[in-house]
């Protein structure tokens, strides 16, 4: 699917896997590029995804379109801030990454279509509170790491942001969290 200049941008030496979904999309004969709202590039070896939009704008007619992004089982170590330049993501898979720091779903925050995530089989699932801190971060979320998020963990989620993720979360994006920062600097 991808020429040696693309691999290049993925992982040096790695290449994509083949679509695996009633094969490969169709290409448009007017651009010669794929019509197709998913990109599959899990178990791909990836460290990060450096270039991804670029990519996907050669590839995808409508990259701007996506809406079902599969990078799991790769070697993820954050959730980049290439994927906020897929506005109509609504899937996004990164389990079996290597993703510790539970702080980075936070990043996903302005993908407001985004209603399915996986992040199971992460470091980061060891994390107090993992589900409740994520649901807090993406209030749109439906779907967590395959389950369906329910009113109660909605609810719930509001009371039990752990205190060092609150506290990194704060150091981390201080525009947006200005109250919490002065509080606790004239403490």
């Amino acid at each position: 699917m991808c020429t040696n200049r693309h691999q290049l941008e993925l992982n040096g030496n790695e290449k994509p896997l083949p679509l695996r979904v009633r094969g490969a999309p169709k290409k448009s004969s007017k651009s010669n590029r794929y019509r197709t709202g998913s990109f599959w590039l899990n178990k791909n070896y990836l460290k990060n995804v450096n270039g991804l939009r670029n990519l996907a704008d050669r590839l995808f007619e409508m990259a701007d379109y996506l809406s079902w992004l599969d990078l799991s089982d790769n070697n993820l170590t954050t959730i980049s801030d290439e994927f906020l330049l897929f506005p109509n993501l609504s899937m996004l898979y990164l389990h079996k990454n290597n993703i510790h720091d539970v702080v980075e779903a936070y990043k996903l925050r302005n993908l407001k279509k985004l209603r399915t995530l996986t992040l199971h089989k992460n470091p980061m699932c060891g994390t107090p509170c993992y589900r409740s801190t994520v649901i807090h971060f993406l209030p749109n979320i439906r779907k967590l790491d395959n389950v369906v998020v329910v009113r109660s963990e909605r609810e719930q989620e509001r009371k039990t942001l752990d205190k060092d993720v609150r506290v990194r979360l704060t150091n981390a994006y201080p525009e947006d969290f200005p109250c919490t920062l002065v509080s606790s600097k004239t403490r």
